[in-house]
């Protein structure tokens, strides 16, 4: 009787051990989970800080080629030039009443402040040049000068500068 107690001893105790193996290999699989998902959050972390690169990096060549164009345009606005010979004759002319009336109503649509971004462009200040005078920020200038260009359906600066030509926003240079 002794031998059949230590027997269902010993049998309880290996079950005991097996069942305490299993737990520990569950346990270790759920480390090894818990380290792979580590592992797959910084990998995708380091991807998002690369695609942050990138749009920053995107954005500053924007930024540049924004400014460039910004600056062939005074260039060219502040070039001296002979009126008869580089200024196309639609300048030179008096547009018709009606024309005038009617882009006069479309300069009245505008904000004030939409208006004095509208003259600063056409006497050709750069966006950071506005933003120091009107005392705003460079995004905000942007945003104006996107609203002026939409709501006179003006799809470049050229286009804004002719404007404000023609309604008599700035002088025409002699």
């Amino acid at each position: 009787m002794k031998q059949n107690g230590q027997h269902a001893g010993a049998t309880a105790n290996k079950t005991r051990i097996e069942q305490a193996e299993t737990r520990t290999e569950q346990a270790e699989t759920r480390a090894e989970l818990a380290e792979m998902r580590t592992e797959l959050a910084e990998t995708r972390t380091e991807l998002a800080e690369t695609r942050t690169e990138l749009a920053e990096i995107r954005t500053g060549e924007v930024a540049t080629r924004a400014q460039q164009a910004e600056s062939t345009l005074q260039r060219l606005v502040h070039q001296v030039v002979d009126p008869l010979q580089e200024i196309p004759a639609l300048l030179l002319k008096e547009p018709p009443s009606k024309e005038v009336a009617g882009q006069k109503s479309q300069l009245e649509q505008l904000t004030s402040r939409q208006r004095e971004v509208l003259q600063l462009i056409a006497e050709g200040q750069n966006t950071k040049q506005i933003a120091e005078i009107q005392k705003i920020s460079p995004k905000t200038v942007e945003y104006h000068r996107m609203k002026v260009m939409a709501a006179l359906d003006v799809h470049d600066v050229p286009g804004l500068v002719r404007f404000a030509l023609r309604v008599g926003l700035i002088p025409t240079e002699s």
